[in-house]
């Protein structure tokens, strides 16, 4: 066993501190100093943490920076490159090993929430251990390719909201529907230990569930009823309950389930389905031709039973739902669905679409493109009631850009800047600097800031817009700087800026073979036209089988 002080222990001499004994019978301060400097013993610390905290719950951070390789939680590298483009990638995304999932469980049970700070330099297998935060409501913050310069902002911005941002504990949901109507599945980062409750270690202004309905039986009343019951404890420990209940009407008919869609929950619940079923052995290319059947089964309902007027032959989208195509274009291509991508970046995605914000889901899967050279006079300038006006946004495609112009585009994760050969002096000046983050290293080129600039000028409205778009966000907004030919590790390669431009075709190496699949189901590389005509061409197919 581990020694470890608890809060209702004694205070302890300094003296007799320093000679607590280690695992092994040795004092832990020549344990240690017996170690490699470079040994990571994750696992041994978050259990050791986690037994402090069993008798009163609570919160715990973890950082991490390489493969636990010593104590408890070891884990072996099995980042094996061989296993990409094939049928046995996806045993990558499954947790190795049963330590990380019996402590995730014994933490939830415990009423311990683990948030992870993952400043990655090498594999770190976040698929495993990224079981603590998915199962005690917690956080996982991903720096890849970590370095000081490029994500210590983020970083230090992260960890003050984190522990700044208001905070509940001793969570536990309950969510309930009219008769008729049950749960049929419910998304997000939580422990199920009975079937009906959610229990949330640590519940914040940031922590996002999902739920779906289904049909038990036929609801009979007008109206239908969801409610939401949370039992909580406030930092200043009193035991609270919060419930929300909110009444739809009842129709039978199609049309008004059209007319009233979503878009931005359709597209949130599509995606974290998606990734349910790929942590369920479906591999990307199922997912993706299961949300573009999505769609078109929807499209198809509606143009058979609420657009009969218009002639067969016409594409026909309901008003709320005329970006679906776009969207569902956007999830087809997002990485999220991509083999090969690297296996901690995937892990992490799969981790951050299940406790994704509906106000995130649009923007991450179809980006927001501006042009920060052409800012109209009315957008990006504080009113006096506080209130900003965005730019407009620009198509996805490489035929919005100028090579005389600067744009930024934001993914929901992060904001890129790209730069175009022919930009005026006068602008570049205005906006960028190029400094040297070690002596004799390259030259970086970085977004300058002028906190005496004019309201109206170029260098304040891209920083308000910038402000604008990191407001209440889960996690703080880098940003990469992207010129042409740029491959260093404080910039993005420029052909990743475009894989973003979705309504263009993909380049040709983007996909291997393996995700493309057969020519008939080659959705994943064409461009939003072409989609278009494919997902017309498929309703049509439908509407005449033969």
């Amino acid at each position: 066993p581990i020694p470890i002080p608890t809060p209702d222990d004694p205070q302890q001499e300094q003296e007799q501190q320093q000679q607590q004994v280690g695992p092994n019978g040795y004092p832990i301060q020549s344990t240690r100093a017996n170690l490699p400097p470079d040994n990571c013993a994750f696992g041994a610390a978050m259990q050791a943490g986690a037994l402090l905290l069993e008798k009163f719950g609570g919160k715990l951070i973890g950082i991490l920076s390489k493969l636990p390789d010593v104590g408890a939680g070891t884990l072996q590298n099995r980042n094996d490159i061989k296993l990409y483009h094939t049928d046995k990638e996806r045993t990558l995304l499954v947790p190795n090993g049963a330590f990380y999932e019996k402590l995730s469980t014994f933490c939830a049970q415990s009423r311990v929430s683990v948030d992870l700070f993952a400043c990655a330099s090498s594999y770190l297998d976040l698929a495993t251990i990224g079981a603590l935060s998915r199962t005690t409501g917690g956080q996982i913050y991903y720096y890849n390719g970590f370095h000081a310069h490029k994500d210590g902002e983020a970083f230090h911005r992260d960890m003050y909201r984190n522990i700044t941002r208001y905070t509940a504990f001793e969570g536990l949901m309950v969510i309930r529907a009219s008769k008729g109507l049950r749960v049929a599945e419910r998304y997000g980062n939580f422990f199920a230990r009975e079937a009906e409750e959610m229990e949330i270690p640590v519940i914040n202004c940031d922590s996002s569930f999902g739920i779906m309905l289904s049909h038990e039986s036929k609801v009979t009343t007008k109206e239908a009823a969801i409610q939401t019951a949370l039992l909580y404890t406030t930092p200043e420990g009193q035991r609270r309950i919060r419930i929300h209940t909110i009444s739809l009407p009842v129709t039978s008919a199609l049309c008004n389930l059209f007319r009233h869609a979503d878009l931005d929950t359709i597209i949130n619940l599509s995606l974290k389905q998606a990734v349910n079923q790929l942590l369920y052995k479906v591999t990307p290319v199922n997912a993706r031709k299961a949300l573009a059947q999505a769609c078109i089964d929807s499209l198809f309902v509606y143009r058979k039973y609420c657009s009969t007027q218009h002639s067969p032959g016409q594409l026909i989208l309901p008003e709320p739902l005329k970006l679906l195509p776009l969207a569902t274009l956007g999830m087809i291509k997002h990485n999220l669905f991509h083999q090969g991508e690297q296996m901690d970046e995937r892990a992490f995605l799969t981790s951050f679409v299940l406790a994704m914000p509906t106000y995130v889901a649009c923007s991450f899967v179809d980006p927001c493109l501006f042009s920060l050279t052409e800012i109209p006079d009315y957008a990006s300038v504080e009113g006096q009631d506080g209130r900003v006006f965005l730019p407009p946004v620009l198509k996805l495609s490489s035929d919005s850009i100028r090579s005389d112009g600067i744009y930024l585009l934001d993914d929901g994760r992060s904001l890129y800047i790209w730069i175009g050969d022919n930009v005026p002096g006068e602008i570049t000046s205005q906006l960028f600097q190029q400094v040297q983050y070690s002596e004799g290293g390259p030259m970086h080129v970085q977004l300058s800031y002028d906190e005496n600039a004019d309201p109206m000028s170029l260098n304040s409205k891209v920083w308000t817009l910038i402000v604008q778009l990191r407001k209440n966000c889960p996690s703080f907004k880098t940003i990469n700087i992207v010129t042409r030919n740029t491959h260093t590790g404080a910039s993005l390669d420029e052909s990743q800026f475009f894989d973003h431009l979705i309504e263009d075709a993909a380049r040709k190496d983007k996909w291997h073979t393996s995700d493309v699949g057969s020519k008939k189901d080659d959705m994943c590389t064409v461009s939003y036209i072409d989609f278009l005509c494919l997902i017309h061409k498929r309703i049509q197919e439908k509407f005449y089988p033969n």
